[in-house]
């Protein structure tokens, strides 16, 4: 199975619909969504009607869970249109995660992390013991995450841990990697891809050895 990673659509349509044409292209059998649909951007409900048109699951970002505790009418503080009462019915309906699986493979996907939306997943915080501790406490295989619009891949023996990114490409959000990410379950490789060309990016994965600790000056 090849499974399609998107996240981070802050209310980008256009970038949305992009990254889901090329995935599409590239023989996407089904495409995930690792949350923050709204905020930011200016078309909450557009992004939001694509991806249940298209039936493209999605967990809950820390951007739609504010937007379900502001509530109808109220405007984003980051500056993001305002969900419709549709829209806020779909965000309170997205689950914290999500599980696929294929055969013997089995992905968990998450915003933040596994225990919080809000949890940065970056190296020098979440080195790969943390990792690979992690794939064992899940029982998966595969982990995706979002959160930081910073792409990232780790493999052990445990698995695999991605994060592909941010596909925002407006301007309304400084921080975006403007990428997409491809996972092949069976053999557990992943690919990134631009947004706006689908060409593949590389990227160097994590390093599988926690670095080593520091010693204090005698």
């Amino acid at each position: 199975m090849k499974l399609g990673l998107i996240s981070d659509i802050h209310g980008d349509p256009i970038a949305l619909e992009l990254a889901w044409s090329h995935l599409t292209i590239m023989g996407a059998d089904r495409i995930v969504c690792a949350g923050d649909l709204v905020g930011y951007g200016p078309y909450p409900d557009r992004v939001v009607t694509f991806l249940e048109q298209r039936q493209i699951a999605s967990v809950r970002g820390n951007h739609d869970r504010w937007a379900l505790e502001r509530g109808l009418g109220v405007p984003d503080e980051f500056g993001g249109g305002t969900p419709s009462a549709g829209t806020l019915q779909a965000l309170a309906a997205l689950p914290f995660d999500l599980v696929v699986a294929d055969l013997r493979q089995i992905g968990v996907i998450v915003h933040g992390s596994p225990r919080s939306d809000m949890e940065f997943i970056q190296r020098r915080t979440h080195p790969p013991s943390w990792l690979r501790a992690t794939l064992a406490d899940l029982g998966a295989n595969l982990l995706v995450v979002g959160h930081t619009h910073e792409p990232m891949w780790f493999r052990c023996d445990r698995g695999l841990v991605v994060n592909p990114g941010s596909v925002v490409s407006m301007p309304v959000v400084k921080n975006s990697s403007r990428t997409f990410a491809l996972v092949d379950l069976t053999a557990l490789t992943v690919s990134f891809h631009d947004v706006e060309s689908g060409e593949v990016i590389p990227l160097d994965p994590w390093p599988e050895q926690d670095p080593p600790p520091k010693v204090k000056p005698s």
